[in-house]
């Protein structure tokens, strides 16, 4: 998984994580001693994440390293309209994901309300590519594919920068659409990459 980008190929779990109707291998070098299953109405505070816990929510899900910081992403993306409504009922996602936050420049960014993830789930993300940079590209791409009758899973990698922060300065994310998986792309966590 991820060959070519990360210093090493990341090699897949032996256990699976069982979502709503998927079982997902993971990261071998993450563990995972809780899951907990999400619903809507659930609320959970993004600063305050278990450590090696699996987080899931339909068929996504969502792995802590034993800091609590979000370190992988496994996500089937759905096109929600009505993103802007379920994230005025989780303003704790403003709160961003992980131990200790924020760094300046940094937004408490979503993997993506609009593309059917949890609203509680976070991460800093750099304000600019958050909102008119990689990210929003990327996801502005999803929707319409998502819109046009396609299937889209998205998996990432984050990497801890040995600060006990939530904050991840290198991404390496994967696109599986209608079944096909395309090249990895590494991802800096800053304004400067577009």
């Amino acid at each position: 998984m991820f060959d070519g980008i990360m210093d090493e190929e990341i090699e897949q779990s032996v256990e699976t994580v069982d979502t709503e109707t998927m079982q997902k291998y993971y990261p071998n070098y993450l563990s995972i001693s809780n899951v907990i299953k999400l619903t809507l109405d659930m609320y959970v505070d993004p600063s305050n994440l278990f450590s090696n816990c699996a987080y899931i929510y339909g068929d996504n899900l969502y792995i802590t390293d034993e800091n609590g910081n979000i370190a992988f992403i496994d996500c089937e993306m759905k096109y929600t309209p009505n993103a802007t409504e379920i994230k005025r009922r989780h303003a704790e996602y403003k709160r961003t994901g992980g131990h200790y936050a924020k760094h300046d420049n940094m937004d408490a960014g979503h993997f993506g309300v609009q593309l059917g993830q949890h609203p509680s789930i976070s991460m800093e993300q750099d304000a600019i590519m958050n909102r008119y940079g990689t990210w929003r590209t990327f996801e502005r791409e999803w929707i319409k594919l998502l819109k046009e009758g396609h299937q889209i899973n998205v998996k990432a990698v984050f990497v801890d920068d040995g600060a006990e922060s939530t904050y991840s300065s290198f991404w390496c994310i994967c696109e599986t659409i209608d079944g096909i998986e395309g090249d990895a792309y590494p991802l800096l966590n800053e304004a400067d990459q577009f």
